[in-house]
């Protein structure tokens, strides 16, 4: 199982592999408890800035396996689902969103069901030409349970988050552009367009990244008067501290910022 999850950091960039292309990186439970482990590893890490989900092989994430975990549910109690198998999929999917680190999904073939829950969660996707975005619960009789029908309306609206949801429509590399889904569609060679964008990222401060994703996450689900107040303090520990000190020194000596 180990071989199925790969880790690696490479230029202060942590990767997280899912390493099963021969079923399109379909994942199970119990695959997912190093997924969640090198998510924490690499936000444990001060030497890591970034951290990159993403698939070996021809997709992303095919979703739940089908073998493996679909067709054994029906025998499955509640309790074993809330307490076992949910907590495995939200875990990975809380792993990527609460993470004080920039996360970015990166996208080649297909990101179905639970893979397309993945990526939602992540701050950033890079997206492949041959990238396919599908929620496709909706057509197994169930629901996207891992933050997707929270978050999806925040990114695209609400109209084309219940086009995905509702009728599963599948949304291309292109139409996830438009929409807003993706940051960007890498025509030439994948891997290094994302890692070049993770660099981008990795350069700067992770102080002051880390308090931006949380006033963004806080933005989207709080009050303006709080956020208000929020930002607030967070400027002020960021101004009298030693990234801001950097900052202003780089630009006197005319030079780039070394966070």
């Amino acid at each position: 199982m180990a071989d199925e999850v790969m880790a690696k950091v490479e230029d202060r960039v942590g990767y997280v592999i899912l390493n099963r292309p021969d079923a399109r990186n379909a994942v199970y439970p119990e695959m997912l408890d190093p997924v969640i482990e090198a998510i924490e590893t690499h936000t444990a890490d001060p030497e890591v800035r970034v951290i990159v989900l993403t698939g070996a092989g021809q997709a992303f994430c095919a979703g739940a396996d089908r073998v493996k975990f679909l067709q054994p549910l029906p025998h499955k109690s509640v309790a074993e689902i809330q307490d076992d198998i949910y907590r495995r999929f939200m875990g990975v999917a809380r792993a990527l969103k609460l993470c004080p680190k920039p996360t970015i999904a990166a996208v080649r073939g297909a990101a179905v069901g639970a893979g397309c829950e993945f990526a939602v969660a992540c701050d950033f996707r890079i997206a492949a030409p041959d990238a396919l975005f599908w929620e496709n619960w909706i057509d197994l009789g169930i629901i996207p349970p891992l933050g997707g029908m929270f978050m999806l309306p925040r990114l695209i609206g609400y109209e084309r988050a219940a086009d995905m949801i509702l009728r599963a429509r599948k949304v291309d590399a292109q139409l996830a552009l438009a929409w807003g889904l993706v940051s960007e569609v890498v025509e030439g060679p994948f891997d290094p367009a994302v890692h070049k964008f993770a660099l981008s990222l990795a350069r700067r401060s992770p102080r002051a990244l880390a308090l931006a994703k949380q006033g963004l996450r806080r933005g989207a689900e709080s009050s303006l008067a709080a956020e208000w107040e929020f930002n607030i303090q967070a400027q002020s520990h960021l101004l009298t501290g030693p990234d801001f000190a950097e900052a202003m020194a780089a630009m006197a000596e005319a030079r780039h910022p070394q966070f």
